[in-house]
């Protein structure tokens, strides 16, 4: 493939970032990482997403034709503890690359945002918000900031094994907790619908390569419960299951209000780029075995 976009990845070191930058590379893409962070390559950018002046100066030096923005607080509980630090990370940065863009017109800004802003019945389509606690709430408020300038924004959420240091994602969790035969609580009133971070990369590629305004679904479909997810990874590798107790959301106690359906229709996402339909659930966690043999 000919190399044809120059992408600056916002956030680049964290969880997706650390997956999606080598695939991207893979497929021809110049990819900048902007992070806190320095990664060991040579495309690595130290920037201060909270400065104007340091997001500013990163994204002149890289001329990119794409920016990705991965950065965002998703820590659900300290979003409710500190909003203001949650609209920080979650809304002034995008308001920040959305004033870049502004002022240079040939870049297309893509948002990945969340599915933390549902909690009807699902699959739920994009207009059926409904938001139940601070991180939902900055995470829109980023969506409107990145629309503003006619921005990809695709509300998802995704599993696999992680690659980045200190970060377990939800698969890596279950799967750490199943080999070592400890005791989970899994939910069954809990419903979502993530993608493996493998096609989530392939589908945020087709996005780059073709960028169409607008707020997009992307998950899989049908989606499980919580509790039927991990038992379905269980199986594909053979893993006892008598430590885990089947319990309800609803009678727990948290601090911070969480949705309980999350399942996301994608239709709008099939019909403007894959029209061979997205994957059910469970062939994306078929699909990740491989990465804990």
């Amino acid at each position: 493939m000919t190399v044809s976009e120059n992408i600056c990845v916002v956030g680049g070191s964290g969880m997706l970032g650390t997956y999606l930058i080598p695939y991207l590379r893979d497929q021809g893409h110049r990819v900048f990482c902007l992070s806190r962070k320095y990664h060991v390559d040579d495309e690595s950018v130290l920037v201060n997403p909270d400065s104007d002046r340091s997001l500013r100066d990163a994204l002149d030096a890289c001329e990119p034709s794409i920016i990705l923005n991965l950065a965002a607080l998703t820590d659900v509980d300290m979003c409710e503890r500190e909003p203001h630090q949650a609209y920080l990370c979650n809304v002034s940065v995008v308001e920040r690359l959305s004033r870049w863009v502004t002022k240079n017109s040939n870049c297309h800004l893509i948002q990945i945002s969340t599915d933390h802003n549902y909690d009807g019945e699902g699959p739920q389509s994009e207009l059926d918000i409904k938001i139940k606690n601070h991180y939902g709430f900055s995470k829109y408020a980023g969506e409107l900031a990145a629309m503003s300038v006619g921005a990809s924004v695709l509300r998802t959420n995704f599993f696999g094994k992680s690659l980045c240091v200190g970060r377990q994602s939800f698969s890596d969790w279950s799967y750490n907790k199943l080999v070592r035969g400890e005791n989970i609580s899994v939910f069954t009133d809990v419903f979502f619908s993530p993608l493996s971070m493998l096609s989530l990369s392939k589908y945020i590629e087709l996005v780059i390569s073709n960028p169409i305004p607008g707020l997009f679904n992307l998950g899989s479909r049908r989606g499980l419960s919580k509790a039927d997810f991990v038992f379905k990874l269980a199986d594909i590798f053979n893993l006892c299951t008598d430590n885990l107790s089947k319990v309800l959301y609803r009678d727990q106690k948290f601090l911070t209000p969480r949705p309980s359906d999350m399942r996301m229709d994608s239709t709008k996402f099939e019909l403007a780029y894959y029209s061979d339909g997205l994957p059910t659930l469970e062939q994306e966690i078929n699909l990740i075995k491989g990465d804990y043999t």
